[in-house]
């Protein structure tokens, strides 16, 4: 089934959210492209509109080789919408849409830090996204490169908190010469 979008929509509001630049915008086109020749495989594309005006979107994409863990390629708001919550609602979309699907998955996103500001102020880790690696400077002076993770879960574990992984008291954390029988 081939599915249509108007691909300069989208392409306009990532000109507009005033952080992709040329390569980045011919990239994404060419991901739409493949999107609407085949919708969901391997691209997801999420919208949040206001009405016709397309004001976020995102493109995942299911990692190779991995059955439940996907990469956020494009993560788009238009500059317009910044001061709203439009973002926010995106990304508990991609979940909603995610676990629609499937009981758990990971989520990855590589991203300048310049991008990450475009979205809003603490969005990704009021979204429950972790911060789990960054280079200083790979994008220019003031642009890190950002790697996030997010793990989500239809029906979530009951994780076990542990304050101190070895306790003083415990004999694995006594020297083999200090335990005896």
């Amino acid at each position: 089934m081939q599915a249509t979008i108007d691909i300069g929509e989208y392409e306009s509001a990532a000109v507009n959210s005033s952080v992709y630049k040329g390569v980045e915008i011919d990239l994404m086109a060419e991901i739409l492209k493949e999107w609407e020749k085949s919708p969901g495989t391997p691209y997801t594309l999420l919208e949040l509109r206001d009405g016709r005006t397309l004001a976020a979107f995102a493109l995942l994409q299911k990692t190779a080789g991995r059955n439940f863990t996907f990469d956020i390629r494009f993560l788009v708001l238009d500059r317009d919408y910044r001061n709203s919550t439009a973002m926010r609602h995106l990304l508990a979309l991609i979940d909603s849409e995610l676990l629609k699907k499937i009981p758990f998955a990971v989520i990855r996103l590589e991203i300048s830090s310049n991008k990450r500001d475009s979205l809003g102020e603490h969005v990704l880790e009021d979204a429950g996204y972790q911060l789990t690696g960054y280079i200083s400077k790979h994008f220019g002076e003031d642009d890190d490169y950002l790697f996030y993770l997010k793990a989500i879960f239809r029906n979530p574990p009951n994780f076990i908190h542990i304050d101190k992984p070895f306790s003083e008291e415990s004999p694995s954390a006594l020297p083999a010469d200090d335990i005896t029988d």
